[in-house]
């Protein structure tokens, strides 16, 4: 059974079907899709079919407030190599994520950021952790700044089959040394 990741006001936890309308009511917003790099979700079944085709995989998680469960944004992590992103080696991982637009600019996306990279690097013993953004994507830059990732590298010029245009990428990371490094002087202070 896939672990439920938990902050103060936050719970990481598996999708289900009775997700899809809530899903639908905030992935149908062109900006949420635009910046996560997929079409927005034209109608609920559309949704539940995501739901499960692709947000059942390991890794995945609807962001929900601990309060009611509600489903608020995605958050999920891949594990492996992926040379087309930059990424090298098996034991990395790749965080995309995206909070419906209702619950914006209340800390949400870095909450659940901070505790995912935390459950990576403490549970899980990842290597590195990898976030992207696109350009433009000013609200996930500062996220994934926030939570401690810094530049590596660009993707640049690179096709999107699904939004049919092309795009540029700024990758950021953060090693597992850098996180526990990091950690200990919190500590110290």
């Amino acid at each position: 059974m896939e672990a439920i990741i938990k902050t103060d006001r936050l719970i990481l936890k598996k999708w289900t079907d009775s997700d899809a309308e809530k899903l639908y009511a905030m992935a149908c917003d062109p900006v949420i899709g635009e910046g996560a790099g997929w079409l927005p979700h034209k109608d609920v079944e559309y949704s539940r079919a995501i739901i499960r085709s692709v947000l059942t995989a390991d890794g995945e998680y609807a962001i929900r407030l601990r309060e009611n469960e509600e489903a608020i944004g995605s958050m999920g992590f891949r594990i492996g190599n992926s040379p087309k992103r930059g990424i090298e080696n098996k034991d990395e991982a790749e965080i995309g994520y995206w909070v419906g637009r209702d619950y914006w600019n209340r800390g949400y996306a870095t909450e659940a950021l901070t505790e995912l990279i935390r459950y990576l690097f403490e549970e899980v013993g990842i290597r590195r952790i990898w976030c992207g953004y696109f350009d433009g994507n000013v609200r996930s830059e500062r996220v994934i700044s926030k939570c401690g990732l810094k530049y590596h590298h660009r993707n640049e010029n690179r096709y999107n089959s699904m939004l049919k245009k092309n795009y540029n990428e700024t990758m950021m990371c953060m090693s597992a040394e850098e996180y526990f490094e990091n950690k200990k002087t919190l500590k110290q202070l």
